[in-house]
């Protein structure tokens, strides 16, 4: 099973005070190292952070998500790394569970995020393809972009939210880390395209349910600080991966095979 020391939680915050406040004060991370990487925040989200019992990396200044992603995983040493955002309230079961099931497959594992209310959030996502995200953009329901585990199931997806995510220091490192090109926003969709693009699988487990705030700015009305980086996310994504953009190909259709299997849902014995 492996001990609290092998699995380390990284947390990027920005302006983030709040947000630790409500999904994290009573120190749901239990025994578990969880280190919080602060985006040079102007609100006191690392004091808040080191109050609550984090070990605070900060920054003087705001290098994006990925980036911090990155440095917190190399301030760590654990088997097992977890990211999950400051508006996600993780569970000491739920973790351990999630360094298991990395331990076992080897590539992404996440659990199912869920709203307030327990209802799920599509946190697994099939491919990405340029009209399916538009689709989303407009809030249009799209079952093969838009996927659940329940419990008892672990789906494979083509990628999962950078909200929370579970990948050994060893798949870590054979994917190079997070993709800091990207300051905020496609950053896990390209690190969930590569993993499988390097034989390594992406799952969610439907057993592990944490609760999720989600609070995109690009989905709550016009931000146009939100939607430029939006929008230079979506231009490199799309360059790096032009098989998203236009379907063609054999890594399109290896993405393909991934939606067209169901996400390859498995019931646990």
């Amino acid at each position: 099973m492996g001990t609290d020391g092998d699995v380390a939680l990284i947390t990027v915050t920005y302006n983030s005070a709040r947000a630790l406040t409500e999904f994290w004060r009573n120190r749901p991370f239990g025994r578990y190292p969880w280190t919080v990487v602060d985006n040079a925040s102007s609100d006191g989200s690392a004091r808040v952070a080191e109050d609550l019992g984090a070990q605070v990396l900060a920054l003087p200044s705001n290098v994006g998500f990925s980036a911090a992603n990155n440095l917190g995983a190399a301030s760590v040493d654990a088997e097992v790394l977890i990211f999950c955002n400051p508006d996600v309230t993780v569970t000491a079961d739920g973790i351990a569970a999630l360094a298991g099931d990395a331990r076992r497959y080897g590539g992404i594992i996440a659990p199912q995020l869920v709203n307030v209310d327990g209802t799920p959030q599509e946190n697994g996502r099939g491919t990405p393809f340029l009209s399916r995200k538009a689709k989303h953009l407009f809030r249009l329901p799209d079952e093969r972009y838009q996927r659940f585990a329940r419990p008892g199931e672990l789906a494979d997806v083509v990628w999962v939210m950078g909200a929370a995510l579970a990948v050994t220091r060893r798949a870590f490192d054979a994917l190079a880390g997070w993709d800091d090109g990207f300051f905020v926003y496609y950053e896990d969709a390209d690190l969930g395209v590569r993993a499988w693009q390097q034989g390594l699988s992406v799952r969610v487990d439907g057993d592990v349910r944490w609760q999720h705030g989600w609070g995109r700015e690009t989905g709550r009305g016009f931000s146009p600080h939100a939607w430029k980086h939006e929008l230079a996310s979506a231009w490199r994504f799309y360059r790096k991966h032009p098989y998203c953009l236009l379907p063609m190909g054999r890594r399109a259709h290896q993405l393909h095979r991934i939606d067209s299997a169901g996400a390859m849902i498995g019931v646990r014995a």
